[in-house]
This record gives structure tokens, sequence and C-alpha cells, in this order.
């Protein structure tokens, strides 16, 4: 549609580079770059080696980040320093983003996406709608997220396999569903559940069900060329098969409990789906009909749809296992947040379909128009359950009538567009009361895009499209500023008090709060201030690789937890022989005990004890 006669192929290929690098650079400005957030409170210290320092000496929490299995953080701590961590962090987000990029770009090409002007808008809208970034909708799964941690790594070399898979490139496969489990072992084992329906319905004289077998998605393959991709696999993950093997050994000794019940305390979102809110699992029922309908409008519909169901399958299994067995091994594998990889999967599945329709020759107009109501809702900055039931209403009338001719005239299609686009501008919009400039300016883009493809001029249309989302972004950009100075100005006096513990001679262990209010800034507390806690809420994840450290964590959490004010953080202090407190204004004040530390509503306090505890 848009080759351009007698251009060097190496300069194509310099273009597609650029476009996907600035693909790339666009995602990291919709999700921004935190550092030291969420799981970096373990990334950080293991890194930088906090463990061997003389106040983590006794820390079991620092001392266990060994037995945390990914390839990435050994590769990382080889470059790291105090003085260039944060670097290297974003160094490593916007390396792992761009191999995310690479794997889609390689996914809409060999799926028959057209030219580039297709190509950029497909990773433009990518790039920019929020079902995309942040957490999947059920299990907490991270997508693109502003952090750099190990998961988000593992987008790149899965996308990749499913795409190897696809074409029957199986030792590539192989060697990227080995990089998948080095990165994060139980994401490679979702990747294999994803994969082994597709790859066994294809083999050639295997006994397989019938029904199966004539569900084969490829060309027949021989079992040798699968025995090969699974020694490739095997090989390329052997690292991490022996990590975690000798991590159960070490482990084994520890004391059986409650894992569900542990699960239950700590993180619920992750491993339990009765922790799903009810709006949560109605977004997972709308997403899976999405994936599927835009499966089915692809060109291999019977791959997607054999992948999916072979998720389906592992999401059963991790729906239904912490209610009937107790196996801290299954539920490790935390099977709900495989919802991350339909949601993912789905929306590039979603964002194809659309794409394809209004850049080739064949589809009727009226599907084009559907096509980018498809493609505008993604790109509206919130996410809002009824995008998606609209997303799903389009993809079905396209599957349904896609052979269907309409006797509509040109005019009746731009009235009926026009008034879809009214009417989707004012539920969205009116519903969160924010009028404002800018949805003009979306109601204007989106009359233009409609003229476009009613005119049949499929760059422009594409160019808008890709407008639209760069908007989004801008959108999303801006919130983020104005929510960076509201939570700047709510963490500088932490982050006063927090330097000043790290600067000064005070040893530790520190008694922090835990309760839900405060969880989420004391979590950072020893890593910030570089001092040992009495315990905090996100410790809780050392059980899952550690569990012998359940039942002290349990202990200290569940009593912290239940304190109310200062006198009882100071009575509790006292009783186990915790040197220091460290109080909000909202809890109270040191009262009777010695103040070492008063600012920006925080007082660090020195009840009388006999000795400092141990950690």
């Amino acid at each position: 549609m848009d080759k351009e006669v007698g251009r060097s192929p190496w300069i194509d290929r310099g273009l597609l580079a650029a476009l996907v690098i600035a693909a790339t650079a666009v995602s990291i400005a919709a999700t921004g770059f935190r550092f030291g957030v969420n799981n970096n409170v373990f990334h950080i210290p293991y890194v930088l080696d906090y463990a061997s320092l003389p106040q983590f000496r006794d820390d079991p929490v620092y001392r266990s980040l060994d037995k945390f299995v990914s390839l990435a953080w050994p590769a990382v701590r080889l470059v790291s320093t105090e003085g260039n961590v944060r670097a290297v962090f974003l160094t490593g987000l916007f390396l792992g983003r761009l191999a995310v990029f690479a794997a889609l770009f390689g996914f809409f090409r060999l799926n028959g996406l057209p030219g580039r002007w297709a190509m950029g808008t497909a990773l433009a809208v990518v790039a920019a709608t929020p079902w995309l970034t942040q957490l999947s909708v059920v299990g907490g799964h991270g997508l693109f997220i502003g952090y750099f941690t190990h998961s988000e790594l593992s987008w790149g070399p899965l996308l990749g396999a499913l795409v190897a898979v696809q074409h029957r490139r199986l030792g590539l496969a192989g060697l990227l569903c080995g990089i998948t489990f080095c990165l994060n072992f139980f994401v490679g084992l979702w990747l294999l559940a994803a994969i082994a329906l597709p790859v066994l319905a294809s083999v050639r004289d295997w006994p397989v069900p019938a029904f199966l077998a004539r569900l084969g998605p490829i060309a027949p393959i021989r079992p040798a060329a699968v025995g090969r991709a699974l020694l490739i696999f095997l090989a390329t993950a052997s690292p991490v098969i022996v990590w975690v093997a000798s991590t159960l050994v070490e482990t084994r000794g520890a004391r059986p409990f409650d894992y569900a019940g542990y699960l239950r305390l700590y993180f619920p979102d992750h491993s339990l789906i009765d922790a799903a809110p009810g709006t949560e699992l109605l977004e997972f029922a709308l997403i899976l009909a999405a994936y599927g309908l835009a499966a089915l409008l692809s060109r291999t519909p019977r791959f997607w749809m054999l992948v999916l169901a072979g998720w389906a399958l592992l999401f059963v299994v991790g729906a239904a296992g912490p209610y009937l067995v107790d196996s801290k091994l299954l539920f490790n594998l935390n099977a709900i947040r495989s919802v991350g990889f339909v949601q993912f999967v789905g929306f590039a599945l979603v964002v194809l379909a659309a794409v394809r329709t209004i850049a080739d020759d064949g589809p009727p107009l009226w599907q084009r128009l559907a096509a980018c109501l498809v493609l505008a809702e993604l790109v509206h900055p919130d996410r809002q359950v009824h995008q998606l039931l609209t997303v799903d209403v389009l993809l079905a009338a396209m599957l349904l009538y896609r052979r269907h001719a309409t006797g509509l005239s040109a005019p009746l299609l731009a009235a009926g567009y026009g008034a879809l686009v009214i009417l989707i501008l004012a539920v969205q919009f009116s519903a969160a009361a924010t009028w404002s400039p800018t949805v003009l300016l979306r109601l204007v883009l989106l009359a233009a895009l409609g003229g476009c493809v009613l005119r049949g001029w499929r760059s422009p249309a594409l160019a808008l499209i890709a407008g639209l989302a760069l908007f989004n972004v801008a959108t999303l950009v801006k919130w983020r500023k104005d929510g960076v100075a509201q939570r700047l100005a709510v963490e500088a006096p932490f982050e006063r008090m927090t330097d000043w513990v790290r600067r000064s001679t005070l040893a530790g262990p520190f008694l922090v709060p835990v309760d839900e209010p405060h969880r989420d800034l004391f979590d950072n507390f020893q890593l910030k201030a570089l001092r040992p806690v009495w315990v905090d809420w996100k410790q809780g994840a050392v059980v899952m690789w550690e569990p012998g450290f359940y039942p002290r964590w349990s202990t200290r959490y569940a009593a912290v937890e239940s304190l109310g004010d200062a006198d009882q953080f100071l009575a509790y202090a006292a009783a186990n022989d915790i040197p220091y407190v460290v109080l909000p204004e909202d809890i109270g004040d040191c009262g009777a005990a010695r103040t070492l530390y008063r600012d920006g509503g925080y007082a660090i306090c020195a009840p009388a004890i006999a000795a400092p505890a141990r950690r």
C-alpha cells in the first residue's frame, strides 16, 4: 500500500527499526519510570549486595534473596553500583520494552499487516492503550509497567515464541521459551501450557485424540522437530531448573502451614480468584470474548484459539487449585495471573484485526468504520468497562457479517458513524465529568477519521489513528505529571526522615506501621533508610522462596497491624526490645519516650528497653 519503488531494502529496514524504537519511547512516555518502588525493594538490595552490609548481617530478608529465581538479577548485579543503579534500571526498562515492540513488529508483520503506515499505527495503538499498561484486570500480572522488573522482560521472548511456533520454527521457539523460563520460571511454564495444544495437534503420527488432530493449526510437524525444540529449551533453561531444584531442596525442611491462608493474608489478588471483585471478573470475561473474536478474525484462527484453550486450562487449574489442594508449589505458579497473557495477546490480536481491516482492500466500508471505532475505544485514557463491551459488539458484527454486503449508502454510513462517535464520547466523558476542549479535539479527529475512510484515503486514516494514540499518550503524560507533583509533596517529609536515618548512627531495627493506610509508604523504609525494620507488609513475599520465614513474618505482622495508637506502638517496642519507633502524626507522638527526630509529620522515638532486639 505504501511501498516506494526503488527504495533500498536497507533504508526500509532502518525506517522500520526507527519505528520500533519510536514506539518504545512513546510507550515509556505513557507509563513513565519510577525507581525503588514495588518489588524493587528486593531487586535493589540484591543487585547492590546489601546483605553484606554490617547492619543487615542478621537480616533474614536480604539473606534470602539469593533464592529468588531469575537470571535477570545476577546479570544486572554484574554492572550495578550505588552510583549507577538507577540508570541501569532505566536502561533495562528500555531494552525490555524494545524487545517487546520488536516481537510485536514480528507478530504484526507475520500475521498479514501490510505496509509501514499500518505497522506504525498498530504499534502506536499498542503503546498508547491503557489496556496494555500497569496490571492485568485479574491476578495483578504486570503488563507495560513503569518500573524495571524481570516480569516485563519476559513479554518479548514470550510473544516471539508464540510467533515462532505459529510459523513452525520450533528450534527458535524452544530457545525463546528457555529464555522466558530463565527470566521468570512460572511465566515460562505458562508459555509451555499455551503452546502445548497447537503443537500436539500438529505433530504427525502422534497418538492424539482424533478431534485434536483435526484442529492442527499449522502444517504437520515431525516428532523429531519437537524433540529438538525440547532439548534446546532444556539446555537454555537448565541454569534456572537447577536453581529452582536446589531452592526446593534447601527449603524442604520448613514447617508446613496453611499456604492458602498465607496468600489471603499477604497478596490474595495474585492467587485467589475469590479476591477479584465482580467488576474485574466482568472485565476479564469481556477481554476473553475480545480475544476470541479477534482470533477468529485473524488469518490463523485455529492457532490462536488453541493457544487460548491452553491458557484457559491453566487458568482453571490456578483458580480451583487453592481450594482443592494445599500445595505451595502449585500456588507459587500464580496461574490466575495468566489472565495477563490473555489481556496482552488478546489486545494485540484486536489491534491487528482492526488495523488490517482499515488497511486491506477487501473489507466493506462499514467494517472499516467499525474498525476505526474499535481503535478509538482502545486509545481512550481511562479503562472503562463499556469500552470493552463496545469493542466486543463491533468485533462480533465484523465477524458475523464479514462476507455480508450491506445496502447502506455512504451518507447513511456517515450519519451512523457520527451518531456512534457522539454517543461514545458522551458516555465516556460525561460519566467522568471531564468535558473539556480535549473532548472537542477528539471529536474533530474522529470525524476526520470517518471522512478519510469514507473517501477511501487509507494512509491518512491510519495517520489519524496514530494521532489519536499520540494524543492519548499526551493526556496520560499530563495526568502523570499532575499526580507526580501531588505525590512528591506527600512523600517529601518521608524522604527527609529516611535520609536523616540513613545518615545517622542509629542501628535499628525500627518499628514502623504496617496497616493499609501507611504500608505502601513504609514498605520502602528499609530500602531508603538503609536500616532494618522489625516487620513490614512487603516482607511477606519472602515466604514464597523461603517458607521457613512464615512463622516469624506472620506473627510479627499480625501483632503490629493490630496496634492503634502511639502508646501501643511504644509499649510493643519496649516489650520486644525494639530500640526505635517511627510514628506518623496521625498515629501520635513520642509522649514520655525520648524524641530523636520530629519533622514534617513524622517522629522517631526511643522507648526504654533492656537491650536492642536481635534480628
